[in-house]
């Protein structure tokens, strides 16, 4: 009797390693054919809180840190391909804790608007925008979707801008160090830094000049998007920030919200049968729109 097993052991372990090899293929064909698929009814979603990247390194550190940001380019072409694709019923994102800058937030704010005029709905949401500093970003990029919504408990940071500048001349001159810095003109003023211990005439308007450059826009891209006059816009900045229920009464976002709430509102609009697909994955199946 022993010499009977032992004679099926071997044949028993070779049947079993071949059913495992033969499922392992199957696994690997299903997702090979259904796992690189759009699904006819998707919503796709992102999360703008990581922030966004214009390219990522070609060393293998970098493609590390960066594997999980999304990528500038990619995010435009994707949303311009989703406008264009009838598997793809809206778009959801969240948007409240951004650190991208201003020209960052100006392309993806322009690619969701164009977006939007597929007729398709388009929801940002935020625990809060700006809980331990200025939301001003991140409201604005909100604004170029059809609705905003902020949990109960979260705020809108909506404070305005404020430019700082280090100047380390005293410092330099505790240290006996005598910057020799030289630069085209008095805008010119990266050299100031070092050169001064506070702002001069055209120094401190060059900044003014550019912060209001950059405020302007951002109250006149708030005053369309929420459908109120600059002036509105500008008044309602000088009493920020908000609090969830004074943010709705001001009609600087559409209600309060937790996330489940709010991918329920979407799959309403876009249908029962509805799945849920992050950004870069679609990206990743459905191809650039720009092939050549």
């Amino acid at each position: 009797m022993l010499r009977d097993e032992r004679k099926r052991g071997p044949g028993l372990c070779s049947a079993i390693f071949t059913i495992l090899v033969i499922a392992g293929i199957a696994i690997g064909l299903y997702y090979w054919i259904f796992g690189n698929r759009v699904p006819g009814h998707v919503v796709l979603e992102a999360d703008f809180e990581q922030g966004v990247v214009e390219s990522v390194p070609n060393d293998t550190l970098g493609r590390m840190l960066l594997a999980k940001k999304l990528n500038l380019r990619d995010v435009v072409e994707t949303l311009q391909e989703a406008a264009t694709d009838d598997r793809v019923k809206g778009f959801v994102a969240r948007v409240g804790q951004s650190n991208m800058r201003l020209a960052q937030v100006q392309e993806i704010r322009d690619a969701v608007i164009a977006f939007r005029k597929s007729g398709k709905p388009a929801i940002a949401y935020a625990e809060s925008f700006g809980e331990f500093g200025p939301g001003n970003a991140s409201y604005y990029l909100a604004t170029a979707f059809d609705a905003i919504y902020v949990q109960p408990s979260g705020d809108v940071g909506l404070t305005g801008l404020m430019y700082e500048q280090p100047f380390v001349r005293g410092t330099l001159d505790k240290l006996g160090i005598i910057p020799r810095v030289d630069g085209r003109k008095e805008y010119k003023s990266f050299r100031y830094m070092f050169t001064e211990r506070k702002y001069h005439a055209p120094h401190r308007e060059e900044i003014t000049v550019v912060m209001e450059s950059q405020f302007s826009q951002i109250v006149r891209g708030i005053a369309e998007a929420r459908k109120l006059s600059e002036d509105e816009v500008r008044q309602l900045i000088n009493k920020g920030p908000f609090l969830g229920q004074e943010a709705v009464d001001a009609k600087l976002v559409d209600g309060l919200a937790y996330r489940d709430e709010v991918y329920d509102r979407i799959k309403e609009k876009a249908g029962a049968k509805t799945k849920f697909l992050k950004l870069a994955e679609y990206g990743r199946r459905a191809g650039s729109p720009n092939k050549k």
